[in-house]
């Protein structure tokens, strides 16, 4: 068995890896760096839409807000722009619920050149609610930073009579598995959302997947659906609108640009709180001093008043968490909500692994 090296080796050993950190840190980037947005033109958090059948759809889908993950890859970019004069790329891969660009990333050169633009999708959802995932958040990614945390809205048709989350939910129990409720898809947050609000309010609704929160409004406003938890960038491009409306948020406290609409946990639901949220990633085993130089100019980014500006024009927090705090998020939300994902995965069919 090797022996202990003694503490002065030890601390030698220390200075020289600060040296050399610092050093490296001088000549980083060295190559392109690349940006992986795992997320389509349409669909859970690209929520411009496409185009599709209905005047009412043609009408919500124009009025759109730009997409959430374009926005943020943007400001990202950007800021990594910042006094380098390498290369940065935006590249686009969607697939899979974001599982495609995030083994894409998993997959890469641990050197800190390559980031994943990712949700609480990726790192918290799809690994519990998917079969066959093959990358492990915890396992092969480290965060960089934080970038904007997402309430969503528990939003009503026009027609629903109940006015308040806690008419709605009286309303609720007498209709047991006859009530739907839409999202922008499998697995979403909104997804997530529902599920939690069905078991905390003990009633029985039925999910209605779309595909995307644009498609998810649209069957909202042509009572496909009677309910839909949306995304707060979606909700505020349309609010007030004749077609439905807010009756909670889904956030720990109000949303300043809706003060009238209460949460899910001051309307009887104690407790209750989801958000969405992004952050930039990069490969596990990155060095620390290119995580560093990273997340020095995106938290200066986010931090500009002008970015925070636009990001809370979109219905985004700007985020302010330390990193710690973030990674520390992450596996509490996993551990939090991983019971109720496996529970709420659709059954495997006959012949299917």
């Amino acid at each position: 068995m090797t022996a202990p090296l003694p503490a002065l080796v030890l601390l030698f050993l220390v200075a020289q890896a600060g040296g050399f950190s610092a050093a490296w840190a001088e000549t980083f980037p060295t190559k392109p760096l690349r940006i992986v947005v795992p997320y389509p033109i349409s669909g859970p958090t690209d929520i411009r839409g496409i185009s599709r059948m209905s005047r009412s759809y043609r009408l919500v889908a124009s009025n759109a807000p730009p997409a959430i993950s374009d926005a943020l890859a943007r400001i990202v970019a950007q800021s990594l722009r910042v006094n380098t004069s390498a290369p940065v790329r935006l590249e686009r891969q969607p697939g899979g619920g974001t599982t495609r660009g995030a083994m894409t990333v998993a997959r890469a050169a641990a050197d800190g050149h390559t980031l994943l633009l990712a949700s609480n999708a990726t790192m918290v959802i799809n690994p519990h609610y998917f079969r066959g995932v093959e990358y492990d958040p915890v396992r092969d990614f480290v965060p960089v930073s934080a970038l904007a945390t997402m309430p969503f809205v528990l939003m009503a048709g026009a027609g629903l009579l109940a006015e308040t989350p806690q008419s709605l939910i009286s309303w609720l129990k007498l209709r047991p598995g006859e009530i739907n409720y839409g999202t922008s898809g499998e697995g979403s947050t909104g997804h997530l959302a529902g599920e939690l609000f069905r078991r905390m309010a003990g009633v029985d609704i039925v999910h209605a997947p779309f595909n995307g929160g644009v498609a998810a409004l649209n069957g909202l406003a042509q009572s496909q659906v009677s309910l839909v938890f949306a995304a707060m960038p979606l909700v505020l491009a349309y609010h007030p609108s004749e077609h439905f409306r807010p009756l909670a948020v889904t956030s720990p406290r109000r949303y300043e640009r809706l003060p009238r609409v209460p949460t899910l946990a001051e309307s009887g639901l104690a407790g209750f709180e989801i958000e969405g949220w992004y952050g930039l990633f990069v490969p596990a085993g990155s060095p620390p001093v290119a995580r560093a130089w990273l997340r020095e100019r995106v938290s200066a980014a986010i931090a500009e008043p002008a970015v925070q500006a636009d990001l809370l024009m979109l219905g985004l927090e700007p985020a302010s968490m330390t990193i710690e705090r973030f990674a520390t998020r992450i596996l509490t939300e996993q551990e939090k909500w991983g019971p109720v994902l496996r529970a709420s995965r659709i059954p495997i069919k006959s012949g299917e692994s």
